[in-house]
């Protein structure tokens, strides 16, 4: 009997030990919380996000990451702007080196108060400063994002968006449009 209990207590802490290295280095989950993602995610969404992705390649334009906001928050935005790149928004489209971006995802439903934007406004002259992202929420009138707080910093990124796993009706790896 009590070598079963042993055995018991030695699975479970190991059972603990290796959910604790996977969450800890490999991947951690997010709820998503509000409309800033809308319609791609929406609020109560769940969410797989790999902490490893930017160790084996860069951030790239389109990605979904979430990262510290310096206060303590975690955000969800999808990445428009890498380092070298000019970004600005007129009339709700984007523009990223002189290209208008087609933006599928996006919603706007109601009115943005920054529909006009550029780098200079954020405090940037030039181009996006290596080891700097711009980000913006897909639901565009609703967005807490850089037209707001600015650029974000590779080290404020917690990793990248890979799996929506709840609702179970909802199960995706495709957030493109």
């Amino acid at each position: 009997m009590l070598k079963e209990i042993r055995e018991w207590v030695v699975t479970i802490v190991v059972a603990l030990v290796v959910v604790f290295l996977v969450r800890q280095f490999l991947l951690t989950q997010f709820v998503v919380d509000g409309a800033s993602m809308a319609p791609t995610f929406i609020d109560g969404d769940r969410v797989f996000v790999s902490k490893v992705s930017y160790k084996m390649h860069d951030v790239e334009h389109g990605d979904i990451v979430v990262f510290d906001n310096k206060e303590g928050e975690a955000y969800i935005k999808r990445v428009i702007g890498v380092p070298g790149d000019d970004v600005k928004m007129v009339d709700k489209e984007v523009y990223v080196n002189g290209e208008r971006i087609d933006e599928r995802y996006v919603s706007y439903k109601g009115n943005s108060y920054l529909d006009n934007f550029e780098l200079s406004d954020l405090g940037v002259n030039g181009e996006i400063p290596e080891g700097q992202y711009l980000v913006l929420g897909d639901n565009r009138p609703v967005s807490k994002d850089s037209r707001q707080f600015g650029l974000i910093e590779d080290d404020q990124i917690i990793g990248k968006v890979f799996l929506r796993f709840w609702p179970f009706s909802e199960i995706s790896n495709d957030f493109s449009d």
